[in-house]
């Protein structure tokens, strides 16, 4: 309503019909400084150029103005891939990962069809600049896995965790490789505590949850344990 009274106001029949002492009252609600010796018709463009002016906000609002309906349609959750073939590691504490991957759907139906086995290669460095990993150890996979938590061995400093296609001959195809991050280096005991070894800790690393983590991962995923 303010708008099309502002509009009215400011229309060039209306301001034409206003004194001079009355447009300059007019600019001077709308803000506009108004030398005295101004002719009226100077005044009167420079109202009609405020005129236009909210004029264009108007529709400028009304095309941004976004219904209700359109705000309860917008997507709230993430795709389940990306249909890339990539994999990630993430510490999640100082003796286990968090490995998730994606494979590309092309890739995935060649997979699939074919009967091709999966695997992750837990690779083991001793030092950050070091070319062949110092141990490694593989976890099967499902094809539509698409995380794992991992228990990683004490005594390593840095880790990597390659996503490999199996292979009839003896050389397996790498499909995505993960950075190499680094293990932090905590406590003796987490490092050598493993599930099914009756190893006592102190009472103060009990609070870590460290024995109900290691036999959550041993009851729940597919890793052996040494």
């Amino acid at each position: 309503m303010k708008n099309t009274e502002a509009k009215n106001n400011l229309s060039r029949n209306h301001l034409e019909t206003l004194t001079s002492s009355q447009l300059i009252a007019l600019a001077d609600q709308y803000g506009i400084d108004i030398p005295d010796d101004l002719n009226r018709r100077f005044i009167i463009a420079e109202l009609l150029e405020v005129a236009k002016e909210l004029d264009e906000n108007a529709n400028f609002k009304e095309t941004i103005k976004v219904t209700e309906d359109a705000v309860n349609s917008i997507a709230t959750e993430l795709p389940e891939s990306y249909n890339e073939t990539k994999i990630d590691v993430l510490m999640r504490n100082p003796v286990s990962l968090f490995v998730y991957w994606d494979i590309s759907e092309v890739q995935l139906k060649k997979i699939t069809t074919n009967k091709i086995s999966l695997h992750l290669q837990v690779c083991l460095f001793d030092e950050a600049e070091s070319e062949k990993p110092a141990e490694t150890f593989d976890i099967q996979i499902n094809h539509d896995d698409r995380e794992q938590y991992i228990v990683i061995p004490g005594a390593k400093k840095y880790v990597r965790v390659d996503l490999i296609q199996n292979s009839s001959n003896s050389k397996d195809n790498i499909l995505a490789v993960s950075s190499r991050i680094e293990i932090p280096q905590g406590s003796a005991e987490f490092k050598n505590f493993q599930p099914g070894h009756d190893q006592k800790i102190k009472p103060i690393l009990e609070l870590s949850g460290i024995k109900t983590m290691f036999k959550n991962l041993y009851n729940n995923y597919r890793q052996s344990f040494n």
